[in-house]
């Protein structure tokens, strides 16, 4: 393994909380029924608008465009509080002072995306940081595969380290390995089922990658 792609929101960004948080400011603006930490970890999937429809929530009456724009709104606003999860910034910079390679692949707007990676750091360690053209959140499969051709990557030495079950089928598609952490948007059961390894913190995830070269 020579090359590593970091997923961003709740691989690296610790946003969670933040997001059930900016879930809940929207469902309380739109009248409907407050979710869980728990719950969010337990339904999240991608792409997000097959989402809200495992809570209950009718496009028809609440129309997924204006859920995503009150979201987007909220969310951005506070994505760069939420900071890094403890040990991420340490751990990329001893991965790529090891002679690892890295980039960021995100179903994030790129725009906000880049704005974010530059304002917690993480810019100057990356080959890549690769976001959607637009706002949909939708599959990031096509922006995998452009991004591991224009690095000239190669499938077979390089590694996904994501914190759902939609990057474990990322990591198929791409045809690269994959590690989950479990401090994301979705709960440690749903990981496990993958048959992914887990990492259980970022000095476990670290150890995993280098033996991994």
């Amino acid at each position: 393994m020579t090359h590593i792609i970091w997923d961003f929101n709740g691989t690296l960004l610790c946003d969670a909380q933040l997001s059930v948080d900016t879930d809940n400011a929207v469902f309380d603006a739109l009248g409907l029924p407050r979710i869980t930490l728990e719950t969010y970890r337990e339904k999240m999937t991608m792409p997000v608008r097959d989402f809200y429809p495992a809570l209950g929530i009718d496009y028809d009456v609440h129309p997924y465009e204006t859920i995503a724009r009150l979201w987007l709104d909220r969310f951005n606003a506070g994505a760069v509080g939420a900071g890094l999860v403890p040990g991420a910034l340490e751990t990329i910079r001893r991965l790529g002072a090891q002679g690892l390679t890295q980039s960021v692949l995100s179903a994030s707007y790129e725009p906000s995306l880049r704005s974010q990676c530059d304002a917690l750091g993480l810019t100057p360690y990356m080959r890549a940081v690769d976001g959607l053209e637009d706002e949909s959140a939708a599959r990031k499969t096509d922006i995998g595969r452009r991004q591991m051709a224009r690095l000239a990557l190669d499938p077979a030495k390089t590694v996904l380290v994501g914190d759902m079950v939609a990057d474990a089928e990322l990591a198929q598609a791409l045809g690269v390995a994959c590690v989950l952490v479990p401090w994301g948007h979705n709960d440690l059961a749903r990981l496990e089922r993958t048959r992914c390894p887990v990492a259980h913190s970022f000095e476990a995830l670290e150890a995993l990658l280098l033996s991994m070269r």
